[in-house]
């Protein structure tokens, strides 16, 4: 008896058997394709990946800034300055202030960078003062939230008392200072610590400058036992962040006009024109005790 309906079925089951093998051989040969952008199986890259990949090492070393960018009297650091354990590691008389004295010690004003980092220091030959300039990939909203708790922490210890290691007492002063035109957030302020240093009244001024341009950001501490110049710490502060702006931007980073420094000058009054020059202008938001969101957010 013939059965006409087998070779309509016969004809399908090797459609079938066509299909998938074509499906397994592309599955072996060629591979998952790529998953449609929005799909779940594609995972959105990190804010953190353009800075990290961006910002290598080699080219934060770039943007770093070199002794002949702050003048002749600066030469490549002997390491930390004595008064750094001295007068900055103590214990402040309020919470507040302990935190904004620990962070100005450690340097922790940026937060944990996101990438590589560079670090660089320079020693004044002529008054012993010291720079050190820090410049890493970071996160934006990581860095502006820094910058905006360094200005409160500014805001709230304009006086405080610190206690050293062996008990001395220093009279510690905080001036919240405006740093215009900088990068795409910016804070800075000016401490002074006064106590007796090796047996002499004394006083540390130390610059604090933090900056952010893009996925980068540069920290810069400028201080000395006998007065800083202003012209070095805003000079730096600018040179640091048009270097990180050149290296974002794939440029190579620009040089700079050496600072103009007072080396004519007697030293009796170059110590007292750097002592009593501010670092930078007042910021009357600070002064009056607003807090807009600009200065908030260290703009």
């Amino acid at each position: 008896m013939r059965h006409p309906y087998r070779l309509p079925v016969l004809v399908f089951v090797a459609g079938v058997f066509v299909v998938v093998a074509a499906w397994l051989w592309q599955e072996r040969w060629v591979g998952h394709p790529a998953a449609a952008p929005g799909s779940g199986k594609t995972s959105a890259a990190a804010p953190s990946a353009p800075a990290a990949s961006t910002l290598s090492a080699a080219r934060l070393r770039s943007a770093l800034i070199g002794e002949g960018d702050l003048g002749r009297a600066w030469a490549p650091t002997a390491g930390a300055a004595t008064w750094r354990d001295g007068l900055l590691k103590g214990r402040a008389d309020r919470p507040e202030c302990q935190e904004l004295l620990d962070a100005v010690y450690a340097e922790d004003l940026l937060g944990e960078p996101s990438g590589a980092t560079a670090v660089e220091g320079f020693d004044d030959t002529e008054y012993g003062a010291q720079v050190r300039y820090q410049v890493g990939a970071y996160r934006k909203q990581d860095v502006d939230a820094k910058l905006g708790h360094l200005g409160q922490l500014a805001r709230k210890c304009r006086e405080f008392t610190s206690a050293g290691a062996s008990g001395e007492k220093y009279d510690v002063r905080v001036n919240p200072v405006r740093l215009p035109g900088v990068g795409d957030a910016r804070q800075a302020l000016r401490m002074t610590v006064g106590g007796e240093v090796d047996g002499e009244r004394g006083e540390l001024t130390l610059d604090v400058a933090a900056l952010r341009v893009g996925d980068g950001a540069a920290l810069l501490t400028h201080g000395g036992l006998y007065g800083i110049e202003a012209d070095i710490t805003r000079h730096a502060a600018q040179l640091a962040a048009e270097r990180l702006q050149d290296t974002l931007a794939g440029k190579p980073p620009r040089s700079a006009r050496p600072s103009a420094r007072p080396s004519e000058r007697p030293a009796e009054e170059g110590q007292q024109e750097r002592q009593e020059e501010p670092a930078y202008e007042a910021n009357p938001a600070y002064e009056d005790g607003e807090t807009g969101e600009e200065d908030e957010g260290g703009q």
